[in-house]
């Protein structure tokens, strides 16, 4: 049952945000072609802005989540109550002050973009009404957690993915009849509501026993949020702090420019993330009765996201620039410095997956504060200084620094330390041969690739498709030579089982 409710959260993560992502290409073709590449740019600015301004909730649904655990395992239905109760009125009241601040903010936000071309009352009400469809997750976030908690997320994951879909759609087709800006963002808000109200009413009726307006309400878990803080810090610094530093000292064309790229690495990023994301629940679980099993677990993920790494980064990186070149009819820029700095970015998050999912699941938050610190410092101060040298290329590759240095190495110390009690001399020795295949691939793709002809989306799509099939097969036999394939094993397992 257990292995089954795995399969259900990836399958209804992955297989919609596909969809999602393809519908997204041409969202984006669409935002630039009918409202302009400034707009689009502003759009980008407001996402980033109210990933600012939500660093009041100081990461407390993983919190909420990480507390839940215990509770869910022991079978403490009051104590899980309580927990519940706590959290809906904590992040109802959330929910009113992001909106407040958000207001407060809504008035300086024209000055974040340099040469601002629009009426500052045009920013200010299309910045209001994009806030406003930001805060409504905030009054569901209690029956999220529940479905997690239980297993369940593939529930919460069907109802969101559709109504993503819809919200692409949409967009689509008002985009491609002429209307206005103002009303695209009030359909989001529209489809938000209908989203997370589907949501608390599906977990309701499939959890009836859990009260969440209990008399009796447990906010313990508020006590994790002075270490989560660190980290929601760090995350906007490292996720969002490279569109104001653009916008900031580059101005939107750049931004607009950073945003095609970033659009295209985040999407593979999601859909990757989707995958260790419908397992962190039971991960969690795991770790709260047999550690010994979860540093198997954690070896076997680590090899997985090392082989997931190359074999997406690779021909990703290769075929980046072609594909904007063709897909925008070269309205946007490309740059071959951007597009490595960008791959670079997404390699390091895909083999950190196997780091950040045992801190969360392990609730070492307090453990990874220094982490989260030595990060946004070395992220900040690298991407102003490298921005005034090489542009949007200097603000990624700064990112890929304080990755490498504050997720990768130290958090993995971290890990092994706390969690497992072990060194972890011998899983960076073990890493080395993997970060070799990595850039010996690089190389031999690099000379592949530059004998192509690509001149249509036709021929790109068949080349590229071939290439990543061959170079997953030809790196698949390498980890199989150099005997790091236990993880196929276990995909094999879960695909056989049926409980």
């Amino acid at each position: 049952m257990r292995t089954k409710r795995v399969l259900l959260n990836l399958i209804t993560d992955v297989l919609p945000m596909l969809l999602i992502s393809l519908l997204g290409i041409f969202k984006f073709k669409l935002f630039v072609q009918v409202l302009g590449q400034e707009v689009q740019g502003m759009y980008q600015l407001f996402t980033q802005i109210m990933f600012y301004i939500a660093i009041v909730d100081g990461g407390l649904s993983s919190a909420v989540l990480h507390a839940l655990y215990r509770p869910n395992t022991d079978e403490n239905k009051a104590e899980m109550d309580a927990i519940l109760s706590g959290a809906k009125r904590i992040f109802s009241f959330l929910g009113i002050i992001v909106y407040g601040i958000a207001f407060v903010v809504s008035f300086f936000v024209p000055y974040f973009i340099k040469d601002c071309p629009f009426d500052h009352k045009y920013v200010i009400i299309t910045f209001l009404l994009f806030a406003t469809s930001s805060v409504i997750s905030y009054f569901f976030v209690p029956y999220q957690c529940l479905l997690e908690v239980k297993e369940h997320r593939y529930i919460y994951n069907s109802v969101y993915q559709i109504g993503q879909v819809m919200q692409s759609i949409l967009e689509i087709t008002m985009l491609l009849a002429g209307v206005d800006f103002f009303v695209i963002l009030m359909m989001h808000s529209v489809i938000k509501l209908a989203v997370y109200s589907t949501v608390a009413i599906i977990a309701k009726k499939k959890f009836p026993e859990y009260n969440f307006r209990n008399k009796e309400k447990n906010y313990n878990f508020k006590h994790q949020v002075k270490h989560l803080m660190f980290h929601k810090i760090n995350g906007l610094v490292g996720s969002n702090i490279d569109v104001l530093i653009v916008t900031r000292f580059l101005g939107l064309t750049a931004t607009n420019v950073y945003s095609t790229y970033n659009y295209i690495i985040n999407m593979m990023k999601q859909i990757i993330e989707k995958v260790y994301s419908s397992t962190l629940a039971i991960l969690g679980n795991i770790l709260s009765k047999d550690k010994t099993q979860a540093y198997y677990l954690f070896r076997e993920l680590n090899s997985l996201m090392f082989f997931v790494a190359t074999a997406v980064c690779v021909p990703l990186v290769l075929a980046i620039d072609p594909f904007i070149e063709i897909w925008y009819e070269k309205m946007i820029a490309t740059d071959t410095l951007i597009a490595y700095a960008f791959c670079g970015v997404l390699f390091l998050a895909i083999v950190k997956i196997a780091i950040t999912v045992f801190v969360n699941a392990a609730g070492l938050f307090e453990q990874t504060k220094k982490c989260a610190m030595t990060d946004t410092v070395v992220n900040l101060t690298l991407s102003l200084i490298l921005v005034q040298i090489f542009g949007v290329s200097g603000v990624i590759f700064a990112t890929c620094i304080s990755v490498f240095i504050a997720e990768y190495i130290m958090k993995t110390v971290v890990i092994h330390k706390e969690i497992f009690g072990l060194s972890s001399k011998s899983y960076f020795i073990n890493n080395l041969k993997f970060w070799l295949i990595a850039f010996i691939d690089l190389l031999a793709g690099n000379a592949i690739v530059s004998i192509m002809k690509l001149d249509s989306i036709l021929i790109w799509f068949v080349s590229f498709a071939v290439f990543t099939t061959l170079n997953g097969a030809f790196l698949l036999f390498i980890y199989w030579m150099i005997k790091e394939t236990v993880f196929m094993k276990r995909v094999m397992y879960l695909l056989k089982r049926k409980g």
